[in-house]
């Protein structure tokens, strides 16, 4: 997902040059002047002026995220949110020991496969671009590992803040704040990850094809993650929960989807989307 994340960036900072066309290379061989290849310190200028600016993005977009939550408008979205989650932790420790022990090793394939291939297809969307110089394909590969890293940061922070104990640990099974930061089990890495990447692809391409394969991909592996007992119903709600928010986040705020600009639909499905864009997109 680096190499994703940061080519990605490469070829968009070297693609705001422009390029020089075969006749000025002409007409400069013919006055006997050869192009000069660029220095080594040229070369390590660009990029670390290249990472500069994936950086700064990136800070944007996590300092972005801390003011989701803080803004009036999305008053109503926490607490319905954060009142589903309660219900969640309040039931999840019983849901969770119903699901048999054989189901361990099947699911927890499914959820590694179902999550390898919803980042396959963003990085078959991204190559295909390459090979076609198709710039949204390109753009969605852009998009969708700068989405990621963003989810990899918020991840690792809450993992850090809420330390809650993994299913069969043996003690304090399900307790936050056990001590447990560097293999906590809230959020969901897999729910959150795979729902990050499902909603970058999903709203930057429209074919219903598309989203009902990624969505369900992402979908697959919330379930499976639960019936492999390695997470709770909770974790992966939230995981995924935040994970459709940043990724939407980050689609939205692309080239082609400014470009595009579709009216608010009127149909209940395209109502709960829109009111979850406005939520989003809170400045």
């Amino acid at each position: 997902m680096a190499v994703l994340l940061l080519c990605p960036w490469r070829l968009a900072v070297a693609g705001d040059k422009p390029a020089a066309t075969a006749d000025d290379s002409a007409i400069g061989i013919a006055n006997g002047n050869l192009p000069d290849a660029p220095s080594a310190q040229q070369t390590s200028e660009g990029f670390v002026q290249q990472l500069g600016t994936a950086a700064k993005t990136i800070g944007s977009d996590e300092l972005h995220f801390l003011k989701w939550p803080l803004q009036p408008k999305a008053l109503k979205w926490d607490a319905l949110f954060l009142g589903a989650t309660a219900v969640l932790i309040a039931n999840d420790e019983s849901v969770l020991y119903q699901v048999p022990q054989s189901w361990h090793s099947t699911s927890v394939t499914l959820s590694n496969a179902a999550l390898g291939a919803d980042a396959g297809i963003a990085g078959g969307i991204f190559v295909t671009g390459l090979i076609t110089h198709d710039e949204h394909a390109q753009e969605t590969g852009i998009r969708s590992g700068e989405a990621a890293l963003d989810s990899l940061i918020l991840f690792s922070a809450a993992k850090a803040i809420f330390q809650r104990q993994r299913p069969y640990t043996g003690v304090g099974e399900g307790r936050f704040f056990s001590g447990n930061w560097t293999n906590g089990s809230f959020p969901s890495g897999h729910s959150m990850f795979t729902w990050t990447i499902a909603s970058t692809v999903a709203h930057e391409y429209r074919p219903l094809w598309l989203k009902v394969l990624v969505y369900g991909l992402a979908t697959t592996v919330s379930t499976a993650r639960v019936t492999a007992r390695e997470h709770y119903p909770a974790d992966v709600f939230v995981g995924g929960v935040l994970g459709y928010g940043v990724g939407a986040y980050v689609a939205n705020r692309g080239t082609y989807n400014k470009a595009q600009s579709h009216p608010f639909s009127q149909r209940r499905i395209k109502r709960v989307q829109n009111a979850v864009l406005e939520y989003v997109s809170i400045q």
